[in-house]
């Protein structure tokens, strides 16, 4: 059983997947052209996340923040999401992920967001928390 992460631990993995992405012309282009922001709000523990795809950025904020779709979530749920390992619509139809705002926008993200999740995973490795991976 994975540890579960915190609300810094999210912060920094998923903001460093977006830092890296920006050395990959292709990653760049592909999250670029999201055309939006999106808030994930995260209990368990509580946190938000600001990602900007048109900026390629993904950093903390608040939860009072606007953005043009929201995800609600445990962090449990963030970080398996970022490995690859949760079906999201799954996740969405039992009410375990809550989605706000612009449907469409999620929907052209997710693909995008997709590529990071090898690059999660390294962050995580490279850095010893494997107590973090759920595979």
């Amino acid at each position: 059983m994975t540890t579960s992460p915190t609300a810094d631990d999210l912060y920094k993995y998923i903001g460093m997947a977006f830092e890296q992405a920006k050395s990959d012309p292709k990653l760049v282009q592909k999250l670029s052209s999201v055309p939006g922001v999106i808030k994930v709000i995260a209990t368990e523990p509580d946190g938000c996340m600001i990602i900007d795809h048109p900026g390629v950025t993904a950093v903390p904020g608040s939860p009072d923040g606007e953005a043009d779709a929201t995800l609600r979530m445990t962090g449990d749920f963030a970080n398996r999401f970022w490995q690859g390992d949760l079906n999201l619509t799954m996740a969405v139809t039992r009410g375990d992920i809550v989605l706000e705002g612009k449907m469409a926008l999620i929907a052209k993200a997710i693909p995008a967001q997709m590529k990071l999740f090898p690059i999660y995973i390294e962050l995580l490795k490279s850095d010893g928390r494997t107590d973090l991976l759920v595979k």
